[in-house]
Parts: structure tokens; C-alpha cells; sequence
């Protein structure tokens, strides 16, 4: 048995606290020692920030893993376990390669047991368990999660680890001690070891630097609570110091050996369910207006609700250009003209935090479905002025509404599906992924093409949710060009592009309905209705391809 199982057998196991602290006044062993003084019962390597050094100059950062594991042996003591410390892998890259290339470097300098720290989610986790578990088998995984204030998703992502390879999971960062005591009360625990590891409260700046004003007394008192609670592995994280963790020492030394693990049994408050009944409906999109003038578009929305459209989607300032505001807009259809409104909300342009609010305000207007987009970038000619946010994708915000307790009933949470993409079946594990998050469907992007019908049909057989198929109406070979050069997601075959040279607009828009009315009964066997696209409000054009949807899906 590995020696850090046996120990957790008999005694709770206690690991030091931050490094970040002190890296700029003393040396990583110099601090790992005066965390032994403090009676740590496990140290980690100072490599934390080494993922993320692998995807600049991936030479440094092999050079800087092993200086830390040198300097951490140097210093270790007896009855003291070393830890392989792993952080995430820079936002894009594949993280299982980044955790690989630790692992196997930690192994050759003889550093069994290992820790994946602050991780925002899952992905490449479960593979570098089980790498590890196969290249030796004698050895000791955490797996610990960051996890913020308000505790969101924090169920989702523990439970996503409970069937892997980890030997213990955990939680650490972002929150401070008195809210990583809530958020105990609330997980409901498996059977593996649970980690815990609070900042010391949370940051103020002075001067230059971050300072952290939780005492070590405020500290080791929540985390007396924690191991109370049967946390059986317990650390700091950012703004802890040798002092934090001398007073964890000094309760646990006060406390038992053993404690069997406790959660809160306050009934969850239950929500309102999803509304299910999406079969057979027509989605429209119409673009919001450059302007605060809405007065065409709502004429617009009225007119497609006349025509038997079911649902008005509004895009979130598509192509990254600013206009007005999807959500407020689909409060102004709902209150206006009764008919149910899906904003887009992206990624790109508010934090989670801001995201959150807007959701609190949708559903307080009675608007419960949303469609989440990671979203556009911006125009190159507005970065200079215009920053993006992008400090999560639509499938990590999926999971973090999916756990908001401050919603009173569920949110309809609709995803794009990229139906041309030409490794499509990379897109189905995307789709996947944001199912298991709390998607029920999915709008796809145009079909005008073969492949694209094709990978509708493998999206039929794959997915379990709603799929809405996209239909757009080309209205002009100039426009068709346009969108298979230089638009994003989309594909047309050729010979449809030769279709409509030297047509005028007439014509156009005849050949348009055609293909569309085409593909829309092609489709219909594979999808649960359609997603139609206005293209530079033709709203005369889109009315007759609404009633020609509302044919085809009542005949089916």
C-alpha cells in the first residue's frame, strides 16, 4: 500500500501553504523548511506555474520542474511525504501533453505522489490519473478544484472525478476559509479522501504588491471546522504562511485521529423544471439593431410571429461589432408582442460575474432560455479601444449556471453546433461535453452542403438533445461568395454558388426559397425543427420560408 494511503488510515495529513508568498524574499527550500517547522506532514514541489511555462519555452520550463524537485529533496525530512505540484495548462492548450511531460519527468527523479491543483475543470484529468496509476501504480493522485465564493458548479466538477483513478479530490483557492466552510456543508462526498485547501481570505493591493489580511488565527479556527466536518487532508493556499499552518497543526493536534465525514442534510430548494415541449419548433434569427431605433425590428419580430415562427433568436453582437443588447431586447419582445425571445449571450465580452446578474434579470422577466456562444472575436480594428473577456467557454459557463442557486427555475441552456467543421466529429465531443453540462439542444450553423447534411445526420444519431437544423437563405452570388471566403462556419458546395451567377435580385430570392424549402425537407427526418437566418432584413423573403417550415414540420 502507498505509504500516504496507510497514513490517511490513522491520522488526518497536512500540507504547507502558499509559495507565491515569499518568492521574492527567500528561496523555495528555505520556505519548505520553515513549513516542516510548522509540522507539515506533506510539502509540495514549487513547480505550480510550470504548465503554463510549457507552452512558451517548454526547455525552461523541464529545467525549472527539476531545480524545484532538487530543491524540495534537499530539504525534505523523514515521515514527511513530497508532492509533485501540477497547475493548469495555458488556456487552449491540450492539457493531458502538459501534464504528461511533468509526469513522466517527476517519475524519473523518483517523486511518486502528485497534486493537480487550483484546476478549473476536468479535461485531461482523468487520462493523467490514469497514466499515473499505470506508470506506478505505487503512488498517490489528488485531484483539487477551484472553486469560487459562491461555491457554483463546485458538485458538477467533484463529481466528475469520483469514478477516475484519483486517490483524493479536493477543493482550493479563490474561496477563503469561512466560505470553503460552506461549501463542505453542501458537497455531498464520496468515498475517496477530500482536500481542502482555503486561501487566507481575500487579496487587497498595496503599493505593488497583494497583501491577504486573514490571520492565522481566523484561519486554523475555519479549518478546525473543516476537519471537524471529516476533511481528512487539509493545506493553504494563496496568502497562507508557516504561521497559518503552525495554528492547523496546533487544532489538529486537539482533535482525533479519526473523524468520519459530515455534510449538511438542508433539503436542496428545488426548481421549476425546464419547459420540454421544444419538438416541431421554428426558430428565427434577426440581428439587433446598430442603433437604439428598435421599432423595425419589433415590426419584424410581429411580423414572423404573424408568419407562425416560434421562437425569435437575437444574436450578441455578432462579427464582434457593438448593437444593442440581446437580453434587453428579448425583454422588450416578451413584454411587447408575448412571443418567447432566445438571447445569445457570449463569452466574449462579460465576466462570470456580470453573466450571472444578466441571468437573474432574464429570469426575473420571465425569460428562461438562453443560447449560450463562446463568441466572435473582435474586429482587428477595434483592439486597440476594445479588450475581450474570454475567461471561459460556453461549455464551463453551461456548468456554472447549471449549479446557480440564485435561479427559481431552470435555465433552457441551447448550444451552437459547427455542422461544417471538417473535423466534425471534434465538434460532437464539444456538443457532448456541453450536454453533460446542461445543454437540451443544439442550433446548428447553415446547411448548404453536403457535408454539412451528412454531419447533421451522425449529430442526430450521437446527441441526445433537441437539434434545430440551420437554414440561410442566400440572396445573391456576391452574398454567396462572401460567406464561404470569409465568414466563420460556413460552407456552401460549389455548384450552388454557380447557381446564382448572373441572377438579379428577383431571381435570386426565388432560387433562395427553392433551396432552402429543398433542404428543410431533406432535413426534417434528422432535426427537431429549424433555425432559420435573416439576411439583410428580408423580412418578406423570411415570412414565406416561416410558413413553408410550419408545412414541412406539421406534415411530419
Amino acid at each position: 500500500m502507498n505509504e500516504v494511503k496507510e497514513f490517511l488510515r490513522f491520522h488526518p495529513l497536512l500540507f504547507d501553504g502558499a509559495m507565491t508568498t515569499f518568492k521574492d524574499e527567500k528561496s523555495s527550500a528555505e520556505v519548505l523548511e520553515q513549513y516542516m517547522d510548522a509540522g507539515v506532514n506533506a510539502i509540495k514541489t514549487a513547480t505550480f506555474q510550470v504548465s503554463r511555462l510549457f507552452s512558451q519555452n517548454e526547455s525552461l520550463a523541464r529545467q525549472r520542474l527539476c531545480e524545484e524537485v532538487n530543491a524540495a529533496q534537499s530539504v525534505l525530512r523523514e515521515n514527511v511525504f513530497l508532492f509533485g505540484d501540477i497547475g493548469p495548462a495555458f488556456q487552449g492548450a491540450a492539457p493531458f501533453p502538459v501534464f504528461q511531460n511533468q509526469i513522466d519527468l517527476f517519475l524519473e527523479k523518483g517523486v511518486k505522489n502528485f497534486i493537480f491543483e487550483t484546476m478549473s475543470d476536468e479535461e485531461g484529468l482523468k487520462e493523467a490519473c490514469a497514466y499515473i496509476k499505470q506508470k506506478c501504480p505505487d503512488s498517490f493522485v489528488i485531484v483539487s478544484f477551484a472553486i469560487e465564493s459562491t461555491g457554483d458548479g463546485m458538485q458538477i466538477l467533484y463529481d466528475s472525478m469520483k469514478d477516475s483513478m484519483a486517490d483524493a479530490i479536493g477543493l482550493n483557492c479563490r474561496s477563503g476559509p469561512r466560505h470553503m466552510v460552506g461549501h463542505i456543508k453542501k458537497l455531498k462526498r464520496g468515498n475517496k479522501p477530500l482536500f481542502i485547501a482555503p486561501n487566507a481570505g481575500y487579496p487587497t493591493v498595496l503599493g505593488w504588491r497583494v497583501h491577504y489580511e486573514g490571520t492565522p488565527s481566523y484561519f486554523a479556527s475555519a479549518m478546525e471546522e473543516i476537519r471537524k466536518m471529516g476533511c481528512e487532508i487539509l493545506g493553504g493556499c494563496c496568502g497562507t504562511t508557516p504561521e497559518h499552518i503552525r495554528k492547523v497543526r496546533y487544532v489538529l493536534d486537539h482533535l482525533p485521529d479519526h473523524i468520519d465525514p459530515v455534510c449538511e442534510t438542508k433539503e436542496k430548494k428545488e426548481k421549476n423544471p425546464v419547459r420540454l415541449d421544444w419538438k416541431k419548433k421554428v426558430f428565427v434569427e434577426l440581428d439587433p439593431p446598430k442603433n437604439d431605433q428598435v421599432d423595425s425590428f419589433i415590426r419584424g419580430v410581429r411580423a414572423y410571429q404573424q408568419a407562425g415562427a416560434d421562437v425569435v433568436t437575437i444574436a450578441d453582437s455578432p462579427i464582434g461589432r457593438p448593437r444593442a443588447d440581446s437580453s434587453l431586447l428579448a425583454c422588450r419582445i416578451f413584454s411587447q408582442t408575448g412571443m418567447m425571445p432566445l438571447p445569445h449571450i457570449t463569452c466574449r465580452d462579460r465576466n462570470l460575474n456580470a453573466i450571472k446578474a444578466l441571468l437573474m434579470g432574464l429570469s426575473s422577466e420571465g425569460i428562461h432560455q438562453v443560447l449560450f456562444v463562446t463568441g466572435d472575436p473582435l474586429p482587428q480594428d477595434a483592439k486597440e479601444e476594445v479588450k475581450a473577456v474570454y475567461n471561459f467557454n460556453s461549455r464551463k459557463l453551461m456548468r456554472m449556471v447549471s449549479g446557480m442557486e440564485e435561479l427559481s427555475q431552470e435555465m433552457a441552456m441551447f448550444g451552437a453546433l459547427d455542422i461544417n467543421a471538417v473535423n466534425f466529429d471534434r465538434q460532437l465531443i464539444l456538443a457532448k461535453e456541453k450536454e453533460k453540462n446542461g445543454a437540451i439542444g443544439f442550433l446548428t450553423q447553415p446547411i448548404l452542403s453536403k457535408r454539412a447534411f451528412n454531419n447533421l445526420k451522425k449529430a442526430r444519431e450521437q446527441l441526445q438533445g433537441f437539434l434545430f437544423a440551420g437554414i440561410y437563405p442566400i440572396v445573391s452570388h456576391k452574398n454567396a461568395l462572401f460567406l464561404e471566403n470569409e465568414i466563420h462556419g460556413m460552407h456552401i458546395d460549389s455548384t450552388l454558388i454557380e447557381r446564382y451567377e448572373g441572377l438579379d435580385r428577383q431571381q435570386c430570392e426565388q432560387l433562395s426559397k427553392n433551396v432552402c424549402v429543398h433542404i428543410m425537407k431533406e432535413c426534417v427526418s434528422w432535426c427537431d425543427g429549424f433555425y432559420l437566418m435573416t439576411p439583410f432584413q428580408r423580412i418578406s423573403l423570411m415570412k414565406q420560408l416561416i410558413e413553408e417550415a410550419r408545412k414541412i414540420l406539421d406534415a411530419d
